[in-house]
């Protein structure tokens, strides 16, 4: 279906291409700690950054201190009115992702949208419709797509290097203050040097308050919690390897433990999906620590592909059947004659598994972090009006996965999706 529908999006692509050496106009929507990253990368790639908006006026001044003399607003529609700029880059609140997306593609700008796509469902689909509509191309920011590790997973896999795989496990433990996205408040955040009442968007009304503006994934009213913000990342991978677009159902766990206090999401939470020939099995934990970062195992019937930040692992089986235990119940000739007939096995251990060869691991180390290769790729399908690695469906996909973790753990049951209906089953 997947394909298909990337076929479709090429196909109604309604700019014409542009030389592979041409630089590409951009505006930039949303410059915090992401977005200001984006922006660097942006310079770093050759692309011209026309525009910088953020509804604080610190960050607007970094942006002034990264590149002189930009030009800055707290107004997303003077970004996207400007005829110049061809694509923006959306690294806004959660809930600001598909408003200001879809107004961007509807004034003829390509968006490059940070993860999570969208703050719901509903939202996620219309953004899809909509690039549809308008041939506008997206790119979802969530770079590990295009990290080389990433690509050496899906070969080995493709080449049955591990054979069928019916077992997927993900995890993230990240149980500091930072990494549980308690970021420090600037000594000069007030409601003069921010413009609350916009940043509140579409979220219910409140007083200011400007730990919800620095902090905004800790609610759900502007975030969308660590499926959102993690999960996105994990199941990105285990879409792309494994070639697969939605899960059939999910049921989620969690709770609030450590962090209280500051927050409405859970800093712990665990999810089962279900993608029909697999299982998919997601750990995250804000609160304690096990393995550092991203991992993500494919669990095959002949080895696993071990798949992290830095690197990705092939770690063959060495298969042995061991007869020994069980054969201590039987009696002594019968046990005798078994191991006779099975002397010759490759892979009993009363045979010659033991005179096997062992395999080897092999590592494939990654070079560098992503982010660059990600918006490189976003700018040549600017201009030569191709997909992206990560198309505007495969961002459906996987915000989709990571919605259904989220109203599991909220609504407390088992939820289910229909893939030709585009919906969640009741």
């Amino acid at each position: 279906m997947a394909g298909a529908v990337t076929a479709a999006l090429g196909s109604a692509s309604q700019a014409i291409a542009r030389p592979p050496s041409s630089n590409v106009t951009v505006g930039l929507i949303g410059a915090g700690i992401r977005g200001l990253e984006l922006m660097q990368v942006a310079l770093t790639d050759g692309a011209k950054v026309a525009m910088v908006c953020d509804l604080y006026d610190g960050h607007l001044r970094r942006a002034c201190e990264i590149q002189p003399g930009t030009p800055t607003t707290r107004e997303y529609e003077k970004v996207i009115g400007r005829p110049d700029i061809e694509a923006v880059l959306v690294a806004t609140s959660d809930h600001w992702h598909a408003p200001i997306a879809i107004a961007a593609m509807r004034a003829g700008k390509d968006v490059y949208c940070e993860k999570p796509m969208a703050h719901t469902i509903p939202e996620a689909l219309e953004m899809a419709k909509v690039s549809r509509e308008t041939g506008r191309v997206i790119q979802v920011g969530s770079q590990s797509l295009s990290m080389t590790s990433t690509r050496k997973a899906k070969q080995w896999i493709d080449s049955n290097a591990i054979g069928n795989i019916f077992m997927v496990q993900c995890s993230i433990y990240r149980p500091n203050a930072i990494g549980a996205w308690r970021y420090p408040v600037p000594p000069d955040a007030s409601p003069e040097t921010i413009d609350w009442n916009r940043f509140l968007g579409n979220a219910p009304k409140r007083p200011f308050e400007a730990a919800r503006f620095f902090q905004f994934r800790n609610w759900w009213d502007y975030g969308t919690g660590i499926a959102g913000d993690e999960y996105v990342h994990l199941l990105s991978r285990v879409h792309y390897v494994l070639g697969v677009q939605y899960p059939r159902s999910a049921v989620a766990e969690g709770g609030l433990y450590k962090w209280k206090g500051d927050r409405d999401v859970p800093d712990v939470h665990n999810t089962l999906y279900d993608y029909g020939k697999f299982v998919a099995q997601v750990s995250a934990n804000l609160a304690s620590n096990w393995e550092g970062g991203e991992i993500v195992r494919f669990l095959g019937e002949k080895g696993t592909v071990d798949l992290r930040e830095d690197s990705a692992t092939l770690i063959p089986y060495d298969p042995i059947e061991e007869y020994e235990y069980p054969l201590e119940s039987w009696p002594k000739d019968t046990k005798e004659r078994f191991i006779a007939e099975h002397n010759n096995d490759p892979v009993a251990d009363i045979g010659k598994a033991h005179q096997q060869a062992k395999h080897k691991p092999e590592k494939f180390n990654q070079e560098r972090e992503g982010t660059e290769d990600h918006m490189m790729n976003f700018f040549e399908c600017v201009r030569s009006r191709q997909q992206p690695v990560e198309n505007v469906e495969f961002g459906c996909g996987t915000a989709v996965a990571c919605h259904m973790a989220n109203i599991s753990y909220r609504e407390k049951k088992r939820v289910f999706w229909d893939e030709e209906k585009l919906r969640l089953r009741a």
